[in-house]
């Protein structure tokens, strides 16, 4: 096998790695954020548990830092030369999800309040984000 096909072979694990990683930390945390939603659309939010509460933004925040770890796997990759740009806006869309998952956590506040519009707005910019890593996981996977 040349270096080229190597090279190839090593990104496309990374980029596999990734959405499986991607894909595990969102299943942990999609429960706790069922929760959260429901609260806020019921404005039950303060009628949470104290410990329950603390624990959905703990939980949060070990997802953040996950796939903060992920972005830097991604970003220490071998990238073949032809995947380079899309390399580049790959990261660029992970690190946009990446800040709407911390601004989501930033909206949730120790006393039990969630600053709804924030959190909203957070939950828009993850989902533009996701989008568009959905969008350069298939260029790149045209081009592997």
């Amino acid at each position: 096998m040349v270096k080229a096909q190597q090279k190839f072979l090593l990104y496309a694990k990374t980029i596999n790695d990734l959405v499986d990683g991607m894909t595990s930390l969102q299943e942990k945390m999609d429960p706790d954020f069922q929760t959260v939603k429901n609260a806020i659309t019921e404005d039950a939010v303060k009628e949470m548990p104290e410990d329950k509460y603390m624990k959905i933004i703990e939980n949060f925040t070990k997802g953040t830092d996950g796939y903060r770890d992920l972005l830097a796997t991604l970003q220490k990759s071998t990238v073949p030369a032809r995947l380079m740009g899309n390399h580049h806006l790959l990261m660029t869309a992970f690190r946009d999800f990446i800040a709407g998952c911390q601004a989501m956590i930033d909206s949730m506040h120790d006393d039990r309040t969630i600053d709804v519009a924030a959190f909203d707005d957070a939950e828009k910019a993850q989902d533009k984000a996701t989008d568009e890593i959905g969008k350069y996981l298939g260029r790149v996977n045209q081009l592997v």
